[in-house]
């Protein structure tokens, strides 16, 4: 029995202690009062039948994520700090995969892109966490906030609580690019640059808000951000005429896959979905500790206690800085999720992003970033690999643009030529190049 008569509470996992509310989540240091676990999930009142009539209802038409207000944790509208799109994008119909899949393994897919490219705050699903914590931090008073970041997520902090008037001290790691950085001191955030990988970088920023009592940000088990994550489903009940059986998301840490899950348990009495997904999450092969201790405990028939065994890659080596989390503590929470759900954990080759965004972007003009052409790589690899199914419904999120990255976007140039006169001039149909594009593909 939960002790608040309001739209919602929180509930430790471990335990069952439930909170009132975030402003008392926070004064117990995002933690249980009774157990110390940091693990605690939103709890709606009225359950969510309101949310399936709204979802079935075709004149539908949301303006962001905060048209499901009544399924966000947040008391008061005027509290809503947004830029207006978040969440809400189209979802694309890849029918080149399809037919990629149909010819070289004769299987049957549903191919669908859930873009978060788009988005006008960052141009990553990033905006789907800015959007909510900055809007829960301000309906409960706080004025500073501390987080650690490899990119995307501290560049979405950093506009969102500049919105709403609240200091972001953000800890990067020493390889983060510069690029984001100008982004987020642009905003008047302030930036430490640290001496070492992205472990030390969330050291110090947990020392940090403990020295200054600040609210520090829970990373992929903060509950705030599990809440804008499972958006994306009550997305695919709206739009898509089947669910996904397969969602594919390269992970650094694995919150939108966290996010997902909650949303199919709280739904899944409601026959809208045969079953939930199975997730099959890509890692770069430079930064790859979830996959490979997957791989090893599949290898060992996942022995008692496997989700504890992890190794922890100190200052990875990997070109896509926000996939470089090399001690991934989530790794015990995720990983049982993905074998419940009869996935895999996979690692890709970054030299391949190149050449799958150039055939992404010549066959449905969507312009990656390198964490999202991993993705793209992943779904190769799983046709590869047997791990897509006859019949699959595969949803790939797309969960950048190439806009974060302008030095990946100067390596997608494959069609230019060098000329001092015209008679030097090689003219070329736009569809000459297919051939070349998908020999690539072939060659992986």
């Amino acid at each position: 029995m939960n002790n608040n008569s309001g739209k919602f509470y929180l509930q430790c996992r471990k335990c069952g202690t439930t909170i009132k509310n975030f402003k008392e989540w926070f004064g117990y240091g995002q933690n249980c009062p009774d157990c110390g676990n940091v693990l605690a999930d939103v709890i709606y009142e009225d359950g969510f039948n309101r949310l399936i009539n709204q979802l079935q209802n075709s004149s539908l038409n949301p303006n962001n994520v905060w048209s499901y207000f009544d399924y966000l944790p947040l008391h008061d509208k005027n509290n809503i700090i947004t830029n207006g799109d978040e969440g809400i994008k189209a979802i694309d119909r890849w029918s080149f995969l399809e037919s990629f899949a149909k010819k070289r393994y004769n299987l049957n897919l549903k191919v669908y892109a859930h873009r978060h490219d788009q988005h006008l705050a960052t141009g990553t699903f990033k905006d789907l966490a800015g959007t909510l914590v900055a809007s829960v931090l301000k309906e409960n008073g706080m004025k500073h906030f501390v987080a650690a970041s490899t990119g995307n997520i501290g560049v979405a902090y950093a506009r969102y609580l500049a919105a709403a008037g609240i200091s972001l001290s953000l800890f990067i790691p020493e390889t983060s690019l510069k690029a984001q950085e100008a982004q987020i001191s642009s905003f008047g955030q302030n930036v430490y640059r640290v001496n070492g990988d992205y472990a030390y970088a969330k050291k110090m920023a947990k020392d940090f808000a403990n020295k200054k009592n600040y609210p520090l940000t829970a990373g992929n088990l903060d509950p705030m951000r599990l809440e804008a994550k499972k958006t994306m489903v009550y997305e695919w009940l709206r739009l898509l005429p089947e669910f996904p059986t397969v969602f594919m998301q390269a992970i650094s840490g694995g919150t939108g896959p966290l996010g997902i899950s909650k949303a199919v348990k709280e739904l899944e009495d409601f026959n809208v979905f045969e079953k939930a997904p199975r997730y099959i999450l890509p890692q770069p092969a430079r930064c790859a500790p979830m996959a490979e201790a997957w791989q090893k405990a599949k290898a060992n028939n996942f022995p008692e206690g496997w989700e504890h065994d992890y190794p922890v890659y100190e200052n990875p080596k990997t070109k896509i800085e926000t996939l470089s989390t090399g001690n991934p503590k989530v790794y015990p929470t995720l990983a049982p999720l993905v074998k419940e759900s009869g996935g895999d954990i996979i690692s890709s080759e970054e030299e391949k992003t190149v050449d799958v965004s150039r055939i992404v972007a010549y066959e449905s003009t969507v312009r990656m970033g390198p964490a999202a052409s991993i993705t793209a790589v992943g779904f190769f690899d799983a046709l590869r690999e047997g791990l897509l199914k006859d019949g699959d419904v595969v949803m790939l999120n797309i969960g950048e643009g190439t806009a974060r990255s302008p030095q990946f976007m100067e390596q997608l140039s494959y069609s230019s030529q060098n000329i001092s006169n015209l008679d030097e001039i090689t003219d070329k149909k736009r569809e000459d190049y297919s051939k070349q594009l998908w020999e690539a593909i072939d060659n992986m």
